[in-house]
This record gives C-alpha cells, structure tokens and sequence, in this order.
C-alpha cells in the first residue's frame, strides 16, 4: 500500500517538472506583457487627447485682429457691422467700438489691443474727414506702420482712400474680408472683389 503511494507521489513529480518543460509559464514576463499593453493604451489615449486639444487650439486661434466703427458725427452702422460679421465668421477677432468714435479712440484702441486692421465708416461727406483724422492719429501714436487701414462708406471710393492714404477700399463684406487676408498672406492688397451681392454702388453696403 505503502509503495503504491510512493508511486503515485512519484509520478505526480514528475507528471509537474514535464509540465513545466513543456509548457513554460513565466509570471514576470505575462504581467510584463500586460503592463507593456496598459503603458501603450495610456500613451495612445494620452497622443489623441493631446491632438484633439492641439486642433482646438488651432480652430480657435485669431487669424488678425481688427478694430472698426464708425467715424464720429455718424450713426449709420449697418454696412460696418455686416462687415464686422464676416470678419468674426472668417476667423478674425473683431473689436466692434459701435457709432460716433473719434480718431483718437481708433487709434488708442488699435494700440492698447495690437490690431492688425483698422477699418472705419463714414456715410456724409461731412464725416469723410475723419478717415483722413484717423490716419494721422495712428501716425501720432506711432502705429501707422504696424496696422492696415480701410475705409468704407457711401460716398467713400477707391480714389478718396488713395488721397487720404488709407491701404483697402472696401466696397461690401466680402470685398473687405478677401483684401485683408490677401493683405495677410502676400503682404498686397488686390484689386476690388466684388461678388453677385456687391457692386461698386453699395451705398447700403458701409451705411
């Protein structure tokens, strides 16, 4: 009975070391293995949340900054919120000062914020004169050299902004948004760009 036990305890030792023989199972190298999967998944997930927030950074950064309103002793203001409109949709930031600024306040305003773009509207003849008012008052604060001006209004023409110095004439929303990432991107300003919802008359287009 007794060398039938022994036997038996034998062949179950020996039944375990073929076992191991055959069928090597190394605990280190499993969790190794597994732990190797969970630091690859964390740095997977790690890579996508970084890019998702790298693209979100990129959607929401500013392509220029532009100042525009209208010129003091005018309240007309729905062409320069139109344009002001497709500069935000464009990717712009859009600092709208309203109605009735002086050329002081642009030029003040331009400075403080770092504007790009200064864009101003005058609808009356009689206020026209504060375009060429805003031009020497970004002179005086020495930032003529650092922003690009555009005018626009009623009775504003491509040939009043060449007077006065202004660099865009901008007939309507799109014109103004095509000439300033032009000005932007190739450091020009094109000729005007009009589309089948502009035209060189868009009196309403700067009102």
């Amino acid at each position: 009975m007794r060398a039938n036990i022994l036997n038996l305890l034998v062949l179950l030792v020996l039944s375990m070391i073929v076992s191991q023989l055959v069928f090597p199972v190394s605990a280190g190298d499993s969790w190794g293995q597994e732990n190797e999967s969970l630091e690859n998944e964390s740095v997977s997930n790690e890579s996508v949340s970084n890019v998702s927030v790298g693209n979100e950074n990129v959607s929401n950064e500013s392509v220029g900054t532009v100042i525009i309103a209208t010129v003091a002793g005018d309240s007309h203001t729905y062409g320069k919120d139109s344009i002001a409109a497709a500069f935000e949709e464009e990717g712009f930031e859009v600092i709208n000062l309203g109605s009735g600024i002086s050329a002081e306040t642009f030029a003040t305003t331009a400075k403080e914020k770092e504007a790009d773009f200064v864009f101003s509207s005058a609808s009356m003849s009689t206020t026209m004169i504060q375009q060429i008012q805003i031009e020497e008052q970004l002179k005086a604060a020495g930032i003529r050299n650092k922003v690009i001006t555009g005018v626009g209004g009623s009775l504003v023409t491509q040939t009043w902004a060449d007077q006065i110095g202004a660099d865009i004439y901008a007939v309507g929303p799109e014109d103004a948004v095509f000439k300033a990432k032009s000005a932007l991107l190739n450091g020009s300003i094109p000729e005007t760009h009009i589309s089948a919802n502009e035209s060189t008359s868009c009196g309403s287009c700067h009102g």
